[in-house]
């Protein structure tokens, strides 16, 4: 918890902490006997520990600050409480979902488990939201009964067959074209990808043995794999399925913020359509904007601060953060601009801008160097460590949530000026704000 300190320390004021996980990593991990069995591989039973860690972590820091409430970290369930705890200076965690079988709905139940139903989603809802939930992505990297997955490449399109009992379903009829998100691109395995007409039909693969033996599991599939790509443009033929649109309008009436980041590209222009006739805001933290629809929308998405510095442009680490800014003024939002790292032990933070694993030129200058202050001049930062090993921000780049204190000053030697850092700074008020319009707008659909 000492990192997440220490980005409280540098200024984070929101955090939306999703608890994610992979039952197919799991249960390929169990098969092979790298790891013992402690609490099912089930996503949801990830989700339900996961979201009690978090609890038990505002516990915990609670006990090091005095006592129940006292501690710099709270888990917050309305925009009220929110602005109350970042009033205070604390750090404001508000709880999401990103799992690929969101409430178990998978599109190929186990034997003898029937398909979710709009029933029991609505009924699902309830517990997660009165669990303190507030932000969820309907679908993560694979398939489920709401929406085909991200349509991601690689071993990903393993990994969706082996979860939904389907091949892959993709085609290049695109409404898209090649839009940056994860859902285009050429195949990985071209012989993988078999498109049906009904995405909801019945599986054609069983893969209810994979726990107990993935190697034999997959062994059919290997001269697939081994066959190649596939090159072309290809995205997910189906779109999101009436449950889906079941689960949307179900989080609107609850004023529940949906992150459309992992929808592909049919699910998501219908998602937009739905959130566009309902003025409802979203969130897509993975950077896309939509053409500006989510910023019209009084949404929010992800932003990332450049990773090689320039002489001749000073402050270009920021540009596009202040970019995105305008833009969403442009759009009559609130002006601040919030980062989306993704740090989940797959997805890399930042690269160095010095040593062997930059990526950048050999004129690169103004390396952090300590100590500095943070941005508000109240806290001074030392060189952090892990356990007893020294870290190196400048050679080693960002490696966890506590070096968000050297990544601002990064960008700060880099030339970015107080007033370029504004946006940064202003995006928990932008969050609120969405999250405030959410709980307006639930309670106008719903006739209050």
């Amino acid at each position: 918890y000492r990192w997440l300190e220490r980005a409280w320390r540098a200024g984070l004021r929101v955090v939306v902490q999703h608890v994610t996980g992979n039952s197919v990593l799991c249960e390929f991990g169990l098969g092979l006997g790298t790891q013992t069995m402690r609490y099912g591989c089930g996503d949801m039973v990830t989700v339900d520990r996961s979201l009690q860690a978090v609890r038990d972590l505002e516990a915990y820091i609670d006990a090091q600050w005095g006592g129940p409430g006292q501690g710099w970290l709270r888990v917050v369930e309305s925009p009220a409480q929110a602005r109350e705890v970042i009033a205070q200076g604390k750090l404001a965690v508000v709880l999401g979902i990103e799992i690929s079988n969101l409430f178990d709905c998978l599109l190929t139940p186990p034997d003898g488990e029937a398909r979710c139903t709009p029933e029991g989603v609505e009924a699902t809802l309830d517990r997660y939201q009165a669990l303190g939930v507030r932000v969820l992505f309907p679908v993560h990297k694979f398939d489920n009964a709401f929406s085909p997955g991200d349509g991601d490449g690689g071993i990903i399109e393993l990994g969706n067959v082996i979860n939904a009992g389907h091949y892959n379903d993709k085609v290049e009829d695109c409404p898209l074209g090649n839009d940056g998100g994860f859902d285009d691109g050429p195949l990985s395995f071209g012989q993988l990808n078999r498109p049906r007409d009904e995405y909801l039909a019945p599986p054609v693969l069983d893969f209810a043995d994979f726990v107990d033996d993935p190697v034999a599991a997959v062994r059919p599939f290997f001269g697939a794999v081994l066959g190649g790509g596939q090159a072309g443009n290809f995205c997910q033929r189906a779109t999101m399925t009436p449950l889906g649109e079941s689960l949307l309008q179900g989080m609107m009436a609850r004023g529940m913020i949906p992150d459309v980041a992992h929808l592909p590209q049919r699910s998501v222009l219908r998602a937009l359509e739905m959130l566009q006739a309902n003025d409802y805001p979203v969130l897509s933290t993975h950077g896309r904007t939509h053409d500006g629809q989510t910023y019209g929308l009084g949404g929010m998405t992800g932003a990332g601060i450049g990773g090689c510095g320039d002489s001749a442009r000073p402050g270009r680490m920021v540009a596009g953060l202040n970019a995105r800014s305008a833009e969403r003024e442009a759009a009559g939002a609130h002006p601040g601009v919030a980062l989306g790292f993704d740090l989940n032990g797959f997805a890399g933070g930042r690269r160095p801008r010095f040593g062997d694993d930059s990526r950048c030129g050999p004129d690169q200058a103004n390396p952090v160097a300590y100590p500095f202050m943070s941005y508000d001049e109240a806290v001074t930062f030392l060189p952090p460590t892990l356990g007893e090993r020294a870290v190196d921000f400048n050679t080693e780049g960002f490696l966890h949530i506590g070096m968000l204190p050297e990544l601002i000053e990064d960008a700060r030697q880099d030339g970015a000026t107080d007033e370029d850092l504004v946006p940064l700074f202003r995006s928990a008020e932008a969050f609120v704000q969405m999250w405030e319009k959410a709980e307006a707008r639930a309670a106008a659909l719903s006739g209050e």
